[in-house]
């Protein structure tokens, strides 16, 4: 079941969206070349098998998989080769050579190696310098990795009252909850500097669709957008986007072999608790969005000037997309961008039951959410494989 509240879309309603887009990324064909299942975008009544308008006439000449392939005319074979019948499926042979040209271009896009240089040597620099402080709460076990805040054990209440002008119907009412053990947090979201190393020393190939941003209000999917290039500029301080829940798990497999460390995503209760520090309002600032353009990137004026039809803050948070991490003043615990910037992706499965669980939950909101998704409350819903060009990563492991 879709509510604006569960599997919305991260700026409207699913009532307000049609995606059709990704239906036609699970277009399939049968072996004549006619579609299968496909959706049609047209009214009822009105939709044709755009297939069956491209048939070849038998011609002297046929395409066939790559380049041109010569056939004799009936009744005249030429010198030297002898007459022989051949069937050629030319519409196939397009859409094979099409799709062949696409995974061409989608492997180099993913492949491309990324120059770290400069960011590791001032990763490095950054990494002695806090070993040499030494910060309170905070853990750093390597240059590669995110630098986390220790948090104690605690309760809250999880969720939101009826009271909450902005509630979803369909969101939880609010439990209390307790964090029984300490729980190392992310201090920011993972960074695309991060993420990057992580791509360049495990050789890992993120196969995710990303639906990233084309000039359109809605995000949408591309075979060139990645979270190299999810449609806007980014720097390496810029929070990692484009990332499934697969990419994500990945992600944290991969600190835990490199750190020697039990890395982790949180879970949905250790995000709200880190989210919330110790408030009880909607959003960790209070209840008022636009008192919130200091303290999170969200879908405010700044945002409108381009996208002039959402519903957004009435403040300036002077980013358009995403921001360097930490751009921003953080909550009590000392963690950034909890709300805003980037959803971020938590353990938790979406259903309850046991087996695969292809419906994952994220959390936060994000640049291209409008300021109803930005609290503390609010769920995310979305398939595990899929990602978006404000979709991120936020680790987790115990201290």
């Amino acid at each position: 079941m879709c509510s604006c509240g569960i599997n919305a879309p991260l700026n409207v309603c699913p009532h307000q969206q049609r995606d059709a887009a990704f239906d036609a990324y699970r277009f399939r064909h049968n072996s004549k070349g006619q579609s299968l299942g496909h959706p049609c975008p047209a009214p009822a009544g009105k939709c044709h098998d755009r297939d069956t308008d491209a048939r070849l006439p038998d011609t002297r000449y046929r395409r066939e998989m790559v380049g041109m392939i010569r056939i004799p005319a009936k009744g005249a074979p030429a010198r030297g080769i002898p007459a022989m019948p051949v069937t050629l499926p030319g519409t196939v042979g397009a859409v094979v050579v099409l799709i062949l040209v696409l995974a061409a271009l989608a492997g180099w896009r993913r492949a491309e190696p990324e120059d770290l240089s400069g960011w590791r040597a001032e990763r490095l620099a950054a990494f002695q310098l806090w070993q040499a402080g030494d910060p309170a709460r905070e853990i750093w076990d390597h240059p590669d990795a995110p630098v986390l805040v220790a948090l104690p054990a605690g309760s809250f209440l999880q969720g939101s009252p009826d009271s909450e002008r902005e509630r979803f119907p369909d969101e939880p009412l609010q439990q209390p909850v307790s964090i029984r053990h300490p729980v190392a947090i992310g201090k920011y979201p993972v960074t695309r500097g991060e993420y990057a190393r992580f791509i360049q020393d495990s050789g890992y190939k993120p196969r995710t669709i990303c639906r990233g941003y084309a000039g359109e209000t809605d995000l949408l999917p591309r075979w060139h957008f990645s979270w190299r290039r999810p449609g806007f500029d980014q720097t390496n301080r810029d929070p990692a986007v484009c990332i499934s829940w697969y990419d994500a798990k990945a992600y944290v497999d991969w600190l835990s072999r490199r750190t020697g460390k039990p890395y982790r995503l949180p879970t949905e209760a250790e995000w709200e608790y880190a989210a919330r520090a110790g408030t009880r309002t909607a959003r960790w600032w209070g209840e008022d969005p636009a008192k919130g353009c200091d303290a999170a990137n969200s879908a405010d004026l700044s945002a409108k000037d381009r996208f002039t039809d959402w519903e957004v803050a009435n403040c300036r948070d002077g980013a358009l997309f995403t921001a360097p991490v930490g751009s921003y003043r953080p909550n009590g615990f000392g963690l950034y961008d909890m709300l805003g910037n980037v959803w971020q992706w938590v353990e938790d499965c979406a259903t309850d039951g046991g087996g695969e669980c292809p419906q994952r939950v994220m959390r936060g909101g994000s640049w291209h959410s409008n300021p109803r998704y930005v609290r503390s409350a609010v769920r995310r819903i979305d398939g595990a494989e899929i990602g978006y060009a404000a979709y991120g990563i936020r680790v987790a492991r115990d201290p």
